[in-house]
């Protein structure tokens, strides 16, 4: 949501967690899980301040923008970033970020930072609804859970076969669309003769199923109006209060108070800068790249009109993309996706079909750790029940912890709740 600023954050100390203990089996991991709370905050303030906090981070030289082949799926190279500071033979981290996200945000710079901090390299890709992947060359329409699973696993391999020294141990973690990303990714490997995946997955404020929640973001915009403040005044707030309190200390700030009536900046930033201003990016790409030509400027009736119809199409173009939904982009362009009408799918019965908790009722084999909160505003009353059963019916190697509050991917904001997740991604043999 919020993009870091060179320079601005706490430096990483590479390898300085490596000598802690990690947790032995499952049982541990379920003590510590357990132990762990998150406090009161409305989810829009907990969302917007869980993201300035993930920003305030300065990773260390070294990423490397690595290109790989993936020809099956995306015509041009896939550009992933990659470091490797901890040399070979160190457990990889794949980081797989959220929506619309090209793997420099603040959420992906602090797995990032944890995977360094613990021992680990990491290698995080673009998200496929983002502008880096769809300057890729997209085969398919991004935002598919399958396709974005099988396409991964293709990079993950060719990355693997390029430096097979740096890819001995391979975990998984994805916030947001990068969870369901993720548990879709392994499931995937669990399906094939032979296992890439050979570590854990860590799943942080997953949607449970990918529609419901673009619903549900489609939904922010009813939610506020012109404030009082503007939504930039409200980020410059956050950010001083942020790294003055902590996550501690922010409890006694003034941002602490804002609640339903007073919030209305938070989710006026949570919907635009979270997701809105990047789906009317996204559907402007796609409509031309995958030869829709719907929108009014990229149809031949705009190159043959006079200039007074082109300025009213013009008009029409603008409105319609200010006002765009993710309803109008699954029935008008997704929809239309060669893989779907290959595979008798719609957009609804795709996403139901790859939804998180059916995910994890396919995986036996991988160790899981999800973290998700009730109030998230991403998750309809059903999801959150679907997340619900499966924090209370785990499998034998799932651990599913639904805190009541903490919005949108701001739990690892919590340090102990941070410090949980990498660690269950960084354990070996967790039975």
């Amino acid at each position: 949501m919020i993009k870091p600023e060179p320079g601005q954050g706490e430096a990483v100390e590479i390898g300085a967690r490596e000598d802690e203990p990690l947790p032995r089996s499952m049982a541990d991991v379920r003590r510590q899980v357990a132990s762990l709370d998150y406090q009161q905050l409305d989810p829009y303030v907990a969302s917007v301040a869980g993201s300035i906090a993930a920003s305030q981070v300065e990773l260390p030289k070294g990423e490397e923008i690595v290109a790989v082949k993936c020809p099956e799926f995306y015509k041009e190279d896939v550009e992933v970033l990659m470091g490797l500071q901890n040399g070979p033979d160190a457990p990889m981290l794949v980081v797989l970020p959220g929506i619309h996200s090209s793997g420099t945000s603040s959420h992906s710079n602090l797995l990032k930072k944890l995977a360094l901090e613990r021992g680990m390299n990491y290698v995080c890709l673009p998200n496929s609804m983002s502008k880096d992947m769809l300057e890729d060359m997209p085969i398919y329409h991004p935002g598919n859970p399958r396709v974005d699973a099988m396409a991964t696993h293709k990079i993950i391999s060719n990355l693997r076969d390029q430096h097979p020294e740096y890819f001995r141990s391979i975990s998984v973690a994805g916030y947001s669309y990068g969870g369901l990303h993720g548990a879709n990714l392994i499931r995937y490997d669990e399906e094939q003769p032979r296992r890439l995946i050979n570590g854990n997955l860590v799943a942080i404020s997953p949607p449970d199923n990918l529609e419901h929640s673009m619903l549900q973001l489609d939904g922010l915009r009813e939610l506020y109006k012109d404030g009082t403040a503007t939504t930039s005044d409200t980020g410059l707030k956050y950010k001083h209060d942020v790294k003055k309190f902590g996550y501690d200390g922010f409890y006694q700030s003034d941002l602490y108070q804002h609640g339903p009536g007073s919030n209305v900046d938070e989710i006026e930033i949570a919907d635009k800068y979270g997701s809105r201003d990047s789906l009317k990016e996204l559907v402007e790409i796609v409509d031309t790249q995958f030869g829709h030509n719907q929108l009014p400027m990229n149809t031949q009736e705009y190159k043959d009109a006079n200039l007074i119809q082109k300025y009213k199409m013009r008009q029409e173009h603008k409105r319609i993309v200010e006002n765009i939904t993710y309803r109008q982009f699954s029935d008008e362009w997704l929809s239309q996706d060669d893989w779907l009408q290959a595979n008798h799918l719609t957009p609804e019965q795709m996403a139901s079909t790859y939804s998180f908790s059916h995910a994890l009722e396919a995986i036996h084999k991988t160790p899981v750790l999800t973290v998700a909160a009730a109030d998230d505003y991403i998750l309809n009353a059903g999801d959150v029940d679907r997340l619900r059963k499966l924090e209370n019916q785990p499998g034998p190697l799932e651990v599913t912890r639904v805190f009541n509050t903490g919005g949108h991917v701001s739990l690892d904001w919590n340090p102990k709740v941070a410090e949980t997740l990498i660690d269950f991604a960084a354990a070996d043999d967790l039975y």
